[in-house]
């Protein structure tokens, strides 16, 4: 058995050596997301009953399904509380990423192949990969640990909040690390990965607004933290469920590594045409041959999550309307049902943002992996740029108004509100532009700085969802928080008339052209 883990110590040495900044942003975000919101709640809640008051407010269904109920009306347990998910989400994002790259990608590239080449076990790669995912995320829990209990909240529940989303994102990682085995490509693996923290997402809304009582919820990451009380009568007996669920996608990983081919998948890679289609012979049939995948994915994905989202709605119509601090906020959207909804596609369009980037990052890959081949052809950048273009702009947009009808399909029949379909299609309507302007800024740095393109983008996207959460939380003015585009299309300000909407499409075309005169005047594949 030792053979098979023969060099572990050198790949992980190795590893570490890379990708330094990923790990340092890594490393450090969940302690300063703690002390962010820390420094922020002592200074908004100076007194007890301040905290008390704003508790009351926060009590309410539409936040609760997203962060859960408040257990405990502290300081501390409303750091606890409102800074878990997006720990979980963040480590869990970087655990995934990391693993793919470091045992999918790594065999795609030839990286493992020429690893084993020196004295290393089979199963060295992966063990290296999945130990340094657990040893990060636990240095930056020790962080966010040693960065509690400075600011004076306590140790018990401290270790305990860590602790939780700690197992969470490690349990997420492992899971990529089984996923990851089934296919050939790094990007088949990143985004099934993804598709699957997506559904965890789901069914951690869907049990919070439900109530969220039910034994399946240990079997979810996103629950563990919960489930864990910091500061509200902690119970680590769930760390011993966290643990055994974990070492199943572990042990998993390591013996389907153990019995495929290096580079191969368990999922058998289709054998391709002969000859190619009729109709494959220009760029935007390549461009649709690459981009499809991820396209099609995510719009089946949407769809139904969209359509299960509005058959869901009128759960909330009995929750939310006893929560007077909302009655404003639901008189402005139109009743409770509308409130709801209004807020969740807000939510799903700043996922979709997300697909924009990752679309943007096909674009790349492809200048990088074929670029020089096709540009030694008679033909121009832009045009190459173009076919990908459709899908950055318009597959974002498709996705879009899909999910407001699919959403508004549901919550027409979860309501019998017959003007559901036409309200919530034309509402997800106009959550394009903030999306677009992602494609903007994703195209401008493709042509400016193709080699940051994916930090920069990737780390812009990040900011605008701290200054969404900081603006939330009062922490930073409207005026900061007009930064993001966001802000232009949330359902908690008043609506911004056409023009500004209009000004924004203007401005990500802008972005995108001057990305792509960039790109004309650039070294082709630049690295």
């Amino acid at each position: 058995m030792k053979r098979y883990f023969q060099g572990t110590a050198a790949i992980m040495t190795l590893s570490m050596r890379q990708n330094r900044v990923f790990t340092l942003a890594w490393l450090l975000l969940p302690g300063l997301w703690v002390a962010i919101n820390t420094l922020s709640s002592l200074v908004l809640f100076p007194t007890q009953e301040a905290l008390a008051e704003m508790g009351v407010t926060l009590i309410d269904p539409l936040t609760v399904a997203i962060h859960g109920p408040l257990l405990d009306v502290s300081v501390a347990g409303f750091v606890t509380w409102r800074t878990k998910v997006f720990l979980v989400l963040a480590s869990g994002i970087f655990s995934m990423i990391y693993v793919v790259r470091h045992t999918r990608l790594a065999e795609e590239q030839g990286k493992r192949e020429l690893l084993e080449a020196n004295v290393t076990g089979s199963l060295a790669a992966l063990a290296a990969a999945l130990l340094n995912m657990l040893l990060i995320n636990a240095a930056a829990a020790l962080l966010a640990l040693l960065g509690m209990t400075a600011l004076g909240l306590g140790f018990t529940g401290s270790l305990a909040h860590c602790l939780g989303f700690l197992a969470a994102a490690s349990a997420l990682g492992l899971m990529a690390g089984l996923v990851a085995q089934f296919f050939v490509g790094a990007s088949a693996a990143r985004g099934t990965s993804f598709g699957c923290l997506g559904l965890l997402f789901a069914l951690h809304i869907l049990w919070n607004v439900s109530g969220g009582n039910h034994p399946a919820a240990y079997l979810n990451p996103l629950e563990w933290p919960l489930l864990i009380r910091p500061f509200a009568g902690e119970r680590f007996s769930v760390l011993l469920i966290s643990l055994t669920i974990m070492i199943l996608p572990a042990a998993l990983s390591l013996w389907m590594t153990h019995k495929r081919d290096v580079g191969a998948g368990l999922i058998p890679q289709r054998e391709g045409r002969a000859f190619a289609k009729p109709g494959f012979c220009s760029l935007p049939a390549l461009a649709w041959r690459t981009q499809k995948g991820l396209f099609l994915s995510w719009l089946i994905f949407y769809a139904v999550f969209s359509f299960a989202l509005g058959c869901a709605s009128y759960l909330m119509v009995s929750a939310v309307s006893s929560a007077e601090t909302l009655a404003e906020l639901i008189a402005r959207l139109g009743g409770v049902d509308r409130a709801f909804m209004s807020l969740m596609l807000y939510i799903v369009s700043m996922l979709i943002s997300v697909y924009v980037l990752m679309s943007a990052g096909i674009l790349r890959r492809e200048e990088t992996a074929k670029g020089e081949l096709l540009l030694s052809l008679p033909v121009r950048r832009s045009r190459f740029a173009f076919g990908h273009l459709v899908y950055i702009f318009g597959g974002s947009a498709a996705l879009a108004l899909v999910s407001g009808l699919c959403a508004g399909l549901g919550a027409m029949i979860g309501t019998g509100d017959q003007s559901a379909l036409v309200r919530l299609f034309f509402e997800m309507a106009g959550k394009i532009p903030a999306i677009w302007a992602f494609g903007g800024i994703s195209m401008l740095l493709f042509g400016a700085l193709p080699r940051w393109m994916s930090g920069l983008s990737y780390g812009l996207m990040v900011l605008f969802v701290l200054l969404e959460i900081l603006w939330e939380q009062q922490s930073v003015s409207d005026a900061v928080y007009a930064l993001s585009p966001f802000s232009w299309v949330t359902p908690l300000k008043v609506a911004q008339p056409p023009s500004v909407l209009v000004l924004l499409c203007a401005l990500s075309a802008l972005l995108a052209v001057s990305g792509i005169a960039l790109f004309e005047r650039r070294d082709a594949a630049m690295h």
